[in-house]
């Protein structure tokens, strides 16, 4: 049994006590016991903390999750706001989300050198505990799985190797534009209507970030500045799809320019998942192909619960009271031992 729960537990539930501590943050106060099915390589298996005193069995490598002199504090799976509609912060992913928050602790402890290969461990045994066959009763969905570790996997990147973030983003951002040449090419040219819907578009999406922006600024809630941004990044986006669907290109060598552009793209898809797969997980590589999956579909409800907040907000945007309709609350900035899954 990979999971060794406090005394008493109920099998039908999680079988962990958290104590709410903020709107946003819980305690740990049951602690309890998780080992891997599979070992991890030498590598990896030299980022995991040691073996704490009184573990269940000298069978497996057993984690201990929790402190009962210092309940460590989580809020869960670090789901956005606007997410929860796509993944909510608790779940079948509960006790996987917690082990998690245990190791990327002890990652953020280690030297500077160290920190990568710790959390590429604790991403590693975060992914296995979500698909851990011992209990089915908390094994996450494996589409959902593999969104959940794509999401951590990218933040280690880009907290611990900006080298390897800036690879995972060129390998997204190639099999985006390879796919859209691919598309554009079953579907014939491009028509000046698809490039005036990309402009209207972008114009929408614009003024929809200049009121978010405004929103967040007047509520305080700098936390939540990601999303305007993102919405100006969408807007850029869909501006370059507008011009490059209305200007005519000229073939060279008898290839016109978005097709070259396609091939380009496709060869930075695969150089940047040669990158990745350099990492201690070879499974690093599939993580652009995750990404540019699943990133349309997260980034439409991200966007449409956005809309429809501030549809329903709207009354209160003539309330002088300073408040916003983003349903996230600001974490505290003098917490100690903060959220990490």
């Amino acid at each position: 049994m990979p999971y060794v729960l406090p005394a008493g537990s109920n099998p039908a539930t999680t079988a962990v006590q958290l104590r709410l501590d903020t709107p946003r943050l819980f305690s740990l106060m049951t602690p309890f016991w998780y080992a891997p099915e599979r070992p991890l390589p030498a590598g990896l298996d030299a980022g995991l903390p040691a073996t704490a005193p009184d573990p269940p069995d000298d069978s497996a490598r057993w984690l201990k999750v929790g402190d009962e002199r210092r309940p460590p504090l989580t809020d869960l799976a670090s789901v956005p706001g606007v997410l929860w509609g796509l993944i909510a912060s608790y779940g079948r992913h509960t006790l996987a989300v917690l082990v998690h928050d245990r190791l990327s602790a002890y990652a953020d402890e280690g030297a500077e050198g160290e920190r990568f290969v710790r959390q590429t461990a604790a991403d590693e045994v975060f992914f296995q505990a979500l698909r851990d066959p011992g209990r089915p009763d908390f094994r996450a969905p494996w589409f959902r799985s593999l969104v959940l570790w794509a999401g951590v996997s990218a933040a280690r990147y880009w907290r611990f190797n900006r080298p390897g973030f800036v690879a995972l983003a060129g390998a997204t951002l190639g099999l985006w534009l390879a796919g859209w040449w691919l598309a554009q090419s079953i579907a014939g040219p491009a028509q000046p209507l698809a490039a005036a819907v990309l402009l209207v578009v972008s114009l929408v999406v614009l003024g929809v970030a200049g009121q978010v922006a405004i929103r967040v600024q007047r509520s305080g809630r700098t936390a939540d500045r990601w999303i305007s941004q993102a919405l100006v990044a969408l807007t850029i986006a869909l501006l370059a799809a507008a011009t490059f669907s209305s200007l005519p290109w000229p073939p060279v060598f008898g290839l016109a320019l978005p097709g070259w552009a396609g091939l380009a793209a496709l060869a930075l898809f695969v150089a940047g998942s040669g990158v990745l797969a350099a990492s201690p997980v070879r499974r690093d590589a599939l993580l652009p192909l995750v990404v540019a999956l699943a990133g349309p579909w997260v980034g439409l409800v991200a966007g449409v619960t956005v809309v429809v907040l501030y549809l329903l907000w709207i009354p209160d945007a003539f309330s002088p009271a300073s408040c916003g309709p983003i349903n996230t609350v600001e974490i505290p900035t003098n917490t100690v031992d903060g959220p990490r899954g």
